[in-house]
């Protein structure tokens, strides 16, 4: 995370979904019909204002920086065509201070403390602001109020190197809560471990870890849940790795992990498989690391992987049943407006939703791999270009009519209607 942002030039909305819900509104009805179809071309990025759209470019700008300046309209019948408001629905940083949120999951029905409509997020940096230290997920009530559903310590038994909680978070239909663990004892990668995942119970408690050779640096996670059994993917950032070097290697990967579990009984890996290997990964002093992060399955058991150190999703069709990597996986869709993306969702017409790193907008990808839209969610004026660094995970809202992202610079929970 970086230094405290210039104040914001946008004027966004700060209602709770409750609110919303008195006055008779609904995320399918805000905002305005869709833009005009999926090109490119002049004008200002929808969500990004005129005069910060204008601010020279920097020199130094990458390719995927530049796409900042960029324009693609969402087409009409895109899931973002016609969302162009924002509500930020309430600060995510705990009484301990942590920042730097990072994974979003919305609760769909009442177990332990959480209530359907809740939802959890969690975050990465403790309140000193280091990397790797996170030890607090946050109960995002539809109120506005936040509670802490879990404050775990900063070492637990069987998870090398401590707590830092990363993106890969998942709430099971039994209740169960599994988060990953990437580690550092000063917000440094050259202190970072393996780190692990973290089982909580439906209340927030701690109640165990899974680990093993198949997990180093879990940064993101997507689940097929079925109720007793589960099938849990994970993306490994840390595989050949160290804060001693600025080389990227080439195996980052990601696991397939098989789970059984009751309501009683918490989840235990019953089976494991690399599905994707090879992928590309580097440190980062800004990013902490940066590899293979947001994953999303399709119903059809393709597995989209965010390809960040390669600027593109991949694709690794078979995910469920496949029985050795497919490597990196095919190309599904690279460059363009995507810049470094990170969290991946997808959304209900089928299309799949990516959160871009280096500036702050969500990019919008047909299941042909045509880009068809992109919104810029995080457009703080603080950062080069604007946004840069303050968007990471991305979900659609329970209703499934909004999009649900973390602002990194301002430590809230956001929702794009």
């Amino acid at each position: 995370m970086r230094n405290p942002p210039l104040p914001r030039r946008r004027i966004r909305t700060a209602v709770a979904l409750s609110v919303l819900a008195v006055l008779g509104l609904t995320t399918a009805a805000c905002g305005s019909s869709g833009g005009s179809g999926g090109g490119s071309g002049g004008g200002t990025p929808q969500g990004l204002n005129g005069t910060q759209a204008a601010a020279p470019a920097n020199p130094q700008y990458t390719a995927e920086e530049r796409a900042a300046q960029s324009v693609l309209r969402p087409a009409a019948g895109s899931f973002l065509a016609g969302k162009v408001d924002e509500t930020q629905l309430g600060s995510t940083t705990p009484p301990n201070g942590d920042i730097n949120p990072y994974a979003i999951w919305p609760v769909t029905r009442t177990v332990g403390t959480v209530t359907a409509g809740d939802v959890l997020v969690d975050d990465f940096n403790n309140a000193s602001n280091n990397q790797g230290t996170g030890t607090t997920i946050v109960d995002m009530h539809a109120d506005g109020t936040q509670s802490v559903f879990a404050g775990l310590p900063g070492s637990v038994p069987g998870c090398t190197g401590g707590v830092g909680l990363t993106t890969a978070m998942v709430q099971l239909k039994t209740g169960w809560v599994i988060v990953g663990s990437l580690p550092s004892t000063d917000g440094k990668l050259d202190t970072a471990g393996a780190g692990c995942l973290l089982v909580l119970s439906p209340s927030g408690k701690l109640a165990g870890t899974i680990a093993g050779p198949y997990l180093d640096g879990p940064w993101d996670a997507t689940v097929q849940d079925d109720g007793d059994t589960a099938t849990l993917f994970v993306s490994n950032t840390l595989v050949g790795v160290n804060g001693g070097s600025t080389a990227t290697v080439d195996k980052g990967d990601v696991v397939r992990l098989s789970l059984a579990q009751t309501a009683t009984a918490a989840p235990k890996v019953t089976a494991e498989t690399q599905v994707a290997g090879g992928l590309p990964e580097r440190p980062d002093a800004a990013a902490f690391v940066k590899g293979p992060t947001g994953l999303a399955l399709s119903p059809s058991g393709t597995l989209y992987i965010a390809d960040a150190v390669g600027n593109g999703v991949n694709a690794v069709p078979g995910a469920l049943t496949r029985a050795a990597s497919t490597g990196p996986g095919s190309v599904f869709s690279q460059g363009g407006q995507l810049a470094d993306p990170l969290g991946l969702t997808l959304t209900p017409n089928g299309d799949l939703l990516a959160a871009n790193a280096a500036n702050g907008k969500i990019v919008e990808i047909a299941p042909s791999g045509k880009q068809v839209g992109e919104y810029y969610a995080d457009d703080d004026i603080g950062q080069d270009p604007p946004g840069n660094g303050d968007l990471f995970d991305v979900v659609i809202d329970r209703a499934g009519t909004g999009v649900l992202f973390v602002n990194d610079g301002t430590n809230t929970l956001e929702m794009l209607h």
